[in-house]
């Protein structure tokens, strides 16, 4: 892979500035307000994200489960953002093309692949998920965290799918759309000032239209129900936000009603051999 230091900036279509312009604009924002203050990460928190239980109760261990074994293969992280998922992706052995369409965002994760010492795995690349600037199979894997509802997720779909070799599998986040009941009491809990809201959650129906554009729906779970309450409110305690994703997944696995109340949702979809 080339080294962090430079920027791969391969620009976009004219159709597509505008939005372009707005996106960076809001994830500078975002990247400016969470910058993070420790940029070191240790391996302990790295290698939680090393084959991961499929019963794991946090979504982004399930992200890593879905993605399977990273050694030795090339991943896309789809929308950067501060480098956390680039890094451990890098440290578990992958070689990562990481994009953002925030230039601050890639600033951030370019500190953070050199605190972590793997520049030498990790290409920065300056874009958009609806435009991925990739070449057609040539990707072993995509990991896209939070980045669809902030984009044509249609579109970036099919990016995705034209990247992927024959195999290639993609793990996605994303928050989905409740019950109309559940949006109203939302809003009772405003969120803090440091968490921007941008685009509205998935519906279902975007979600499958998207794993059908990849190529074929794979696993998926749901996450969160205290833990949001707690995350609303800017609890950010650790042992307390562990106890609570805890409590969470044990009662998904266990009550069905409570499923269409919990968000994000976990899946994979793999494009065909």
């Amino acid at each position: 892979m080339g080294r962090s230091d430079d920027v791969l900036d391969l620009g976009s279509e004219p159709a597509f500035q505008e939005r372009l312009d707005r996106e960076r604009i809001h994830f500078n924002k975002v990247a400016i307000r969470s910058f993070p203050p420790d940029l070191v990460m240790s391996r302990r928190n790295i290698l939680r994200y090393d084959e991961p239980s499929s019963l794991t109760p946090f979504p982004l261990e399930y992200a890593f489960h879905l993605l399977g074994d990273v050694q030795g293969k090339t991943i896309v992280d789809c929308g950067c953002g501060d480098g956390f998922n680039t890094v451990i992706l890098a440290a578990l052995g992958a070689k990562v093309i990481a994009i953002d369409v925030s230039d601050k965002s890639l600033e951030t994760t370019r500190d953070r692949v050199h605190a972590n010492k793997v520049e030498g795995r990790v290409l920065l690349v300056h874009g958009d998920a609806a435009a991925i600037p990739v070449a057609d199979g040539t990707i072993d894997g995509v990991l896209c965290a939070g980045v669809l509802r902030h984009v044509d997720c249609l579109a970036a779909a099919r990016q995705i799918r034209r990247i992927l070799k024959p195999g290639g599998r993609a793990s996605f986040i994303e928050q989905i759309a409740g019950p109309a009941w559940l949006a109203r009491i939302r809003r009772l809990f405003p969120r803090p000032d440091h968490v921007i809201e941008h685009e509205g959650p998935l519906t279902t129906r975007q979600i499958c239209s998207v794993s059908r554009a990849v190529g074929r729906p794979g696993r998926f779970r749901k996450f969160m129900l205290t833990s949001r309450v707690l995350e609303r409110l800017g609890i950010r305690h650790v042992p307390a936000m562990k106890k609570s994703h805890e409590m969470d997944s044990w009662i998904l696995e266990r009550f069905a009603f409570f499923r269409a109340l919990a968000s994000p949702f976990v899946w994979e979809a793999q494009k065909e051999s």
